[in-house]
């Protein structure tokens, strides 16, 4: 278990980015148990798999179940902190509280029905790392629909609506198109929250209707999930309507552009039905009924049918009632068809896994998405996006207005549209492919010292610099940027700020807009446009004035790293960079003026007395504080020459003389000025007198 941890953590370490993401059977936690009303659920006991993904499934009865939440884990292992990411499917209603080996907390779900892709994330804190644990869960329920008909009886040709009892009608997915061929054709439809069980019989007698049902969310039968539920079985006495029923040919109609010219169809013969004849077809017995189309017949057909020419004026569906066929204002037969528009593409909508829907028609390659057609006469098309792959090609949803569909895009698409086709023929409507633009981690930008890289998203503190800095350049590994996942063209904007030790400003550069492509090794290479792509690395020196290599110690080189924010809607990564040229010591000259010294000289016992200024000419060694920016220790070392009183000019002066010194001296380190008060001692050899010689004093020194 320990070696699982170490090799776990040493695996962070090493990840690039910000977060790592982990299945919850890869994570530190050895179960997950929910409680959902008195039942209890499990990871390890009642996991099942759905589309090649395990998800911890769980029975529900209400749309807002409460759930409380237990996570398993090890004492031993080293998580220190765990919190629940904020979705729109859920509440937290109670605090999330760790204990020794487990933590609890409670949750309230919004819409279990309508919620999909459902999942608890977590984030987890393994001392100073994090991680995201994904919990994906699979609610399932036991729904029913029943039907309480207030008759029995049914008229041929005569569409009955009734409305059906269901526990759970969110989770119904309407069928909106009419079946064919069955002795009571029968389509179910939605109208707000009520459940309608359009009914149209065809032939006499006692018949039965036996209707399937789909539900979005699953039943769970003998331990499988299952997508249907038991189907509506009804029996019913059809009898013949009172005035005569002619059937269309035709389920449906389509006015074209012109609704003067005539559409031909075919109605059933009735020998009241008289020939070169134009009818009215209204919505109403009664006269006075508004005009919905014209009905010319023309010739008897073999077939039993009457061939005519039918003129719409305006929509009908079969659910707003009968239409009657009038010889002027009498009805003498009784009908019914829907008249709807031309298959209409007005708007597209695009969903996201976790996304709500936008209104685009922008898709991107290797991307899975939903799509939301809106528009007119929409439940008669048949719709298609050559190019893409039709994961769902019988839509859950799909109705005059609207169609959903899912589609994969490839992610080696080498079309920039993908026509929408209905039936075949173009909509003159697309979705348009567009190259992904995301802000990439850092990660593929390295900073190059010359003997020495760094990855920029992994500099989290200063760099010291020990050696001359020749170059500083900015390495692109264009290789990286589509690594794993998309992200398309990169736009940074550099800022460089050099100052001196003392904070003095030397040098501003500014990179407004650096273009970094992926290369070769991005399955979408070919697809990008490269006219504006920076083709080489960046080396500073070639824009700055000051080269690198001039700087003196401890200079500072401060850089900022960014995204254009522009280019990603306000999106972007930024990192600054603070690199100091280190040093521990520094060489310099000074000229002091030790006063007061005092001097020992070899074959004497005793010091001799101050003597006047002295002048002291010493190149020095001085050494700077460990852990401290440009800080001086308060001592120097050098060696030079000194002019012992060499100010005293009088004739009878025999202590002035000539030496070679290696001397120490210590300074404040308090003040950076030019005049300080220094302590001195050393040793050194007397020219004049020849021996060898100790001085200890204080002095001025002038620092150069």
């Amino acid at each position: 278990m320990k070696q699982k941890y170490f090799l776990r953590l040493l695996l962070f370490f090493i990840t690039i980015g910000g977060y790592a993401q982990e299945h919850f059977d890869d994570s530190y936690f050895l179960d997950a148990r929910m409680f959902v009303d008195t039942m209890e659920y499990s990871w390890s006991r009642n996991t099942m798999v759905r589309n090649e993904q395990k998800s911890l499934a769980f029975a529900y009865d209400q749309e807002n179940e409460v759930a409380e939440i237990y996570l398993m884990f090890d004492e031993e292992s080293p998580v220190t902190g765990i919190s629940l990411v904020p979705s729109g499917d859920f509440n937290q209603v109670d605090s999330l509280i760790m204990f020794r080996d487990y933590a609890r907390l409670k949750v309230q779900f919004n819409n279990l029905t309508t919620s999909d892709f459902l999942r608890f994330t977590f984030r987890v804190k393994l001392d100073t790392l994090e991680e995201l644990v994904e919990l994906p869960l699979l609610p399932y329920t036991n729904t029913y629909v029943e039907l309480y008909p207030n008759t029995d009886e049914l008229y041929i040709g005569e569409e009955k609506v009734f409305e059906l009892t269901s526990n759970n009608v969110d989770n119904i997915i309407p069928n909106n198109r009419w079946s064919e061929g069955l002795p009571i054709n029968y389509r179910i439809t939605r109208d707000g929250g009520r459940l309608l069980l359009h009914l149209l019989p065809n032939k006499l007698g006692n018949q039965y209707i036996d209707v399937p049902f789909k539900v979005r969310k699953p039943n769970l039968k003998r331990g499988k999930l299952i997508y249907e539920i038991s189907p509506l079985y009804q029996s019913f006495n059809i009898k013949s309507g009172r005035l005569v029923f002619l059937k269309f040919d035709q389920q449906e109609v389509t006015p074209k552009d012109d609704k003067t010219e005539p559409i031909e169809v075919q109605i059933d013969n009735n020998r009241f039905l008289r020939l070169d004849k134009t009818y009215r077809i209204e919505n109403q017995e009664e006269s006075g009924g508004a005009l919905v189309a014209e009905l010319y017949t023309k010739a008897r057909l073999n077939n039993d049918k009457v061939l005519c020419l039918l003129r719409p004026y305006a929509f009908h569906r079969k659910s707003e009632g009968y239409l009657y066929i009038k010889d002027g204002d009498n009805a003498q037969f009784v009908s019914n068809v829907d008249i709807t528009p031309k298959t209409n593409i007005q708007s597209i909508y695009i969903q996201r896994e976790g996304k709500d829907w936008q209104k685009s028609n922008v898709v991107h390659p290797g991307e899975t998405v939903n799509i939301k057609l809106e528009g007119e006469g929409l439940h008669k098309a048949s719709f298609s996006f050559p190019g893409a792959n039709n994961l769902d090609y019988d839509s859950l949803i799909k109705n005059e207005n609207i169609s959903l569909f899912r589609i994969k895009v490839p992610l080696t698409i080498n079309t920039n549209t993908i026509e929408i086709f209905n039936h075949n023929e173009s909509t003159g409507s697309s979705l348009r492919v567009q190259e992904y633009s995301r802000p990439r981690d850092l990660d593929f930008i390295n900073l190059d010292f010359g003997n020495r890289q760094v990855t920029v998203s992994n500099v989290d503190k200063p760099i010291y610099y020990e050696e001359t800095l020749t170059d500083l350049v900015f390495d692109f590994q264009r290789s990286k940027i589509d690594d794993g996942d998309l992200y398309g063209k990169q736009y940074l904007q550099i800022k460089v700020k050099i100052s001196n030790k003392k904070g003095n400003l030397i040098e501003l550069y500014q990179f407004d807009e650096v273009v970094v492509c992926p290369n070769e090794a991005s399955p979408r290479f070919v697809n990008y446009e490269s006219k504006d792509c920076r083709g080489d690395d960046i080396n500073l020196n070639n824009f700055i004035s000051k080269k690198t290599s001039e700087l003196e110690e401890w200079s500072r080189i401060e850089l900022e790293i960014s995204h254009v924010k522009s280019k990603y809607g306000g999106a972007g990564k930024s990192k600054k960079i603070l690199i100091h040229l280190k040093r521990d010591y520094n060489f310099d000259i000074d000229v002091s003026f030790p006063a007061g010294l005092l001097i020992l000289k070899s074959g004497s016992e005793n010091f001799a007395n101050f003597g006047g200024p002295s002048f002291a000419m010493i190149a020095q060694m001085s050494f700077y504080q460990p852990g401290r920016i440009a800080k001086y220790r308060p001592y120097k070392i050098g060696a030079g020459f000194i002019a012992i009183d060499a100010f005293n000019f009088t004739p009878d002066n025999d202590s002035r003389d000539v030496g070679l010194v290696v001397i120490g001296s210590l300074y404040p380190t308090s003040s950076d000025n030019k005049l300080t008060f220094p302590l001195y001692a050393g040793f050194g050899y007397l020219m004049v007198e020849q021996k060898m010689f100790f001085l200890i004093g204080p002095g001025i020194r002038v620092r150069l």
